[in-house]
């Protein structure tokens, strides 16, 4: 699936899959899609809903066809790897959502002081 090519609903090239956004159960939420420029100069790289993908079944070689308009594409902010923080995500419901930050680490249980040792009698 990566380095898939995908095209709008009209059959026009948008650009090519480099990066698929998991959510911690391991469930795809969005495609990072390369797309723009000439020979890698002027890409831009944002991240697309999962759902506004389709893939076609048996045939790898199609190319993935986007819900998105290239309007909805304009308008959906650059996708930049934050490490855990959410990022802007393309969806054909019009303004860009966002996928959920990665799970913070669990917090430490809260421990109380030791109880003191009883004195000899």
């Amino acid at each position: 699936m990566l380095g898939a090519e995908v095209v709008s609903a009209k059959g026009e090239e948008i650009g090519r899959i480099i990066d698929v956004i998991v959510d911690p159960a391991g469930h795809p939420r969005a495609a990072v899609i390369d797309f723009g420029g000439f020979m890698g100069i002027g890409t831009r790289k944002i991240a697309v809903d999962w759902k506004s993908l389709h893939f076609s079944a048996g045939a790898p070689d199609r190319a993935v066809i986007c819900d998105l308009t290239p309007d909805q594409i304009k308008a959906t902010p650059e996708y930049q790897d934050n490490s855990g923080k959410p990022a802007a995500v393309a969806s054909p419901s019009g303004a860009p959502k966002t996928t959920p930050a990665a799970p913070a680490a669990p917090a430490a249980p809260a421990t109380s002081p030791p109880a003191a040792k009883p004195a000899p009698s």
